[in-house]
């Protein structure tokens, strides 16, 4: 009897082969997309929580009179240079004020119809 013997893949094995290697890097692929945008998302925190603390000390040092309110106008217009959209909500009473920032995750990373991220920072501290 002669018995024949395979060498090499026949296509049913090679299709199969093939489609769980495309879903591998299907899901490598999305991780990394994931991955970029959390690292985005981070950057922007980043950078909010250092506009709010940079906007915090200018109205420790500058709280009383029309310098603050200059100062604030400057950095409300240079905000949206570092986060896309953003909104500012500024309160204070005497020597306490409260700090709202509200901004749009970046248009390349996420669609326009994405949510918004908030940062609320509030400073309290004895006048």
């Amino acid at each position: 009897m002669f018995f024949y013997q395979q060498r090499g893949l026949s296509l049913i094995e090679l299709m199969v082969s093939l489609t769980i290697f495309a879903i591998g890097i299907l899901a490598i692929t999305r991780l990394q997309f994931l991955s970029f945008r959390m690292m985005n998302q981070g950057l922007l925190r980043t950078v909010a929580i250092e506009e709010a603390s940079n906007l915090l000390v200018r109205y420790r040092v500058l709280r009383q009179g029309e310098a603050f309110d200059v100062a604030f106008i400057q950095w409300q217009n240079s905000l949206p240079l570092w986060l896309p959209e953003a909104t500012v909500i500024f309160s204070s009473l005497g020597p306490f004020c409260t700090f709202h920032l509200k901004w749009q995750p970046l248009a390349a990373v996420f669609n326009t119809a994405g949510m918004p991220l908030d940062l609320v920072d509030e400073l309290d501290y004895p006048g």
